[in-house]
């Protein structure tokens, strides 16, 4: 058997309702902990929790009676399998993306593969994959043909308790095969071809009855391409390009079928809702707001309209975009209960009498909790973090400061926790730099940084998304530049404001924030005393020949985008090239397994910080990739980046 049914021996010291204290806390070991309990999801019926656990440091999935509240089943597997991302099919099977690590790194990653089981662990299967024929139970079961292929979850389709829809890519060594549409039955592993991509890449749309809808996918110039899909003819007609804007995203077909609801910026700056027809692809704005792009969508979780939307201007903000839904009129009222903070519905029942919610805050790691419609009651479940329930948190501020250039740039300052009027600060970089930004909420780095005595300045420089077309843009090609006078900018602006002294300051950062800590400490050498690299790309030059950006399919046009094509340049924006203006204090930490940012950028910075005589120190992972997925590493890191900020600051 490759999937184990057991029961818990061990004493959680979680309860449903209930937490965990510790009398006496290392907090670098609490801040390092993976989250104990997340991603909950109820059963269609009601009867079960389904919780992604950590059991003998895997992650595995547990199974809740609801109305006894008590751990019943654990779902684990042996080998070197975890439990990715999982959903509920019916009353009793769940369908888990498998993830998979292996005997040299840490961070287990998903291969295409699918497992179904019963919520009691019975008739456990690898019902697509490379090892589906292999990993096949029963000796009476005919044996199934391996796929050689990635899955991805399209469709549940909520009246059919036994398939569900999913995007197959067969494998290639050319980036460019084109998905197929299957219906795959949960139980035997049997699938049927539903429709053929039209183009490479291609993700897929479904309505509330299951039926497709469209596709879109980003060909290798990076560009974006809508196709909709004709159920008569079973055939495609491509969306005019004029016709849609260069962020757009479908999200859900509207309410009366005849449409898509798309994230998009056509003619226009902010990203926001936009409507699709399907008969003559027309195309109106819904919503836009005028300071932020739209975060997220909240749909509801039987036909996948759209109710809600997220925007992060500072603290999280809600718009209610219908209130005719169930969930609609349910998230009005959590956003009453759970003032200021953070939410999202993850699942209900059928017949949508119990609800489960998240909520987060900055000072609130997670929390899930069951609504009962019938008793219009709130019950706490789980805590994501429960060490921490009895930690206080520091709050973090959202600001806001003039650049070199007048551009208003925004970020968040959480002061540390100890007493004093100035601490010394930790200008904390976020990496990206054009997927991601800095949002308001809880944050362990940060957090760990404020209890242990330092506050700690955040900034989305230009080039960070949520703020525009015109925002990202700018920062395109301005990596080593105004990117980092940006940050330069708000560091004095915090002294200025008084939140840091001129001379006690650290910059620190992960992926592209590694890449700054050092850039921007080579442009300000006077501002930083010490500097922090982790996971960074320190010569820009081989990022178009290294890692695994420049393999994907459209790798070498989004970089030659973003970066420019100017060697020169690049060799001035590369840090390896500018250590000589260097008077911080440096640490640099590396996984040698990183495909993103390779070994080889730390190498390089390694050997021109010798080679110009400047110390630093040095932290190497034989077993991580790009950044830390090992609580124990992250504790290792964190123990060493603590004692580098107390040789170089004073407190």
């Amino acid at each position: 058997m490759y999937v184990q049914f057991i029961r818990l021996l061990v004493v959680f010291c979680l309860t449903i309702t209930g937490s965990c204290l510790a009398a006496e806390k290392d907090m670098v070991v609490e801040f390092s902990k993976a989250a104990a309990f997340s991603d909950v999801k109820i059963s269609p019926d009601g009867k079960f929790l389904a919780v992604v656990i950590n059991v003998e440091k895997k992650k595995a999935l547990g199974i809740v009676d609801r109305a006894g509240h008590k751990m019943v089943n654990v779902i684990r597997f042996d080998d070197d399998y975890e439990v990715g991302q999982y959903l509920w099919v019916n009353n009793e099977r769940l369908v888990i993306k498998m993830v998979k690590s292996n005997r040299w790194s840490k961070e287990p990653k998903y291969y295409g593969e699918l497992f179904a089981v019963n919520w009691n662990g019975r008739k456990g299967d690898m019902i697509y994959g490379y090892s589906a024929a292999e990993r096949q139970t029963g000796s009476n079961i005919k044996a199934r043909e391996a796929t050689q292929g990635w899955a991805e979850i399209v469709d549940v389709l909520r009246d059919d308790k036994r398939k569900i829809l999913i995007s197959s890519t067969r494998w290639g060594s050319d980036g460019n095969i084109v998905p197929e549409l299957l219906s795959l039955d949960v139980y035997s592993g049997k699938t049927r071809k539903v429709a053929h991509a039209p183009a490479p890449h291609s993700n897929f749309l479904t309505d509330a009855n299951g039926d497709l809808v469209l596709a879109f996918s980003v060909d290798n110039k990076s560009q974006r391409a809508v196709y909709r899909y004709n159920t008569k003819t079973k055939d495609w007609s491509e969306v005019p390009k004029e016709k849609f804007g260069n962020r757009f995203h479908p999200v859900a077909v509207n309410d009366t079928g005849d449409g898509v609801l798309v994230l998009d910026n056509y003619q226009q700056d902010k990203t926001g809702l936009f409507e699709l027809k399907l008969a003559d692809f027309s195309y109106r704005p819904v919503f836009t707001d005028s300071k932020v792009d739209i975060s997220s969508v909240e749909v509801t979780k039987d036909g996948n309209e759209v109710f809600a939307f997220k925007l992060d201007d500072g603290r999280p903000g809600y718009a209610l975009f219908s209130d005719q839904y169930a969930e609609a009129k349910l998230f009005k009222q959590l956003l009453q209960t759970f003032a200021g903070d953070a939410l999202h519905i993850t699942s209900k029942t059928a017949d949508s009498a119990f609800w489960v919610v998240l909520s987060y805050s900055d000072i609130n790691p997670g929390a899930y909790y069951l609504y009962d419609a019938n008793k219009k009651a709130i019950t706490r479940l789980f805590e994501q973090m429960p060490d921490l329930a009895d930690v206080k948190l520091a709050s973090t501020q959202p600001v806001s400061f003039p650049s070199f250039d007048k551009q208003m740039i925004h970020g968040y300052f959480t002061p540390a926790k100890t007493s004093g009027s100035k601490k010394p600060l930790v200008v904390n970089v976020h990496g990206g730099p054009h997927i991601i930004r800095d949002t308001w909420g809880f944050d362990p780095e940060v957090q760990l940084l404020a209890n242990a005595g330092y506050s700690v300045l955040q900034i989305n420089y230009r080039g960070s998304p949520g703020y525009g077309e015109v925002f990202l843009q700018a920062g395109y090609q301005q990596w080593g530049d105004a990117i980092q006078r940006d940050i330069i900018a708000g560091t004095e602006w915090a002294i200025s404001s008084g939140m840091a002294d001129a001379d006690n300051i650290c910059i620190i950062g992960t992926s592209f924030g590694g890449y700054s800590a050092l850039q921007s400490a080579t442009l300000a050498p006077d501002l930083f005393r010490c500097a922090v690299g982790v996971a960074g790309v320190y010569d820009l030059n081989i990022m178009k020949s290294e890692g695994d950006v420049p393999l994907k399919s459209f790798g070498i046009a989004f970089l030659d985008h973003v970066l420019g094509t100017d060697n020169a340049q690049l060799d001035l924006y590369s840090p390896v090239n500018q250590v000589g203006k260097l008077k911080a204090a440096v640490l640099i930490a590396h996984g040698k397994l990183d495909d993103r940012a390779p070994i080889e950028h730390a190498l390089r910075l390694k050997k021109a910080m010798d080679e110009a005589g400047k110390p630093y120190q040095w932290l190497e992972f034989d077993d991580e990739t790009h950044g830390f997925y090992s609580p124990q590493n992250r504790e290792l890191y964190y123990r060493q980046l603590l004692a580098f900020l107390q040789q170089h600051l004073k407190k």
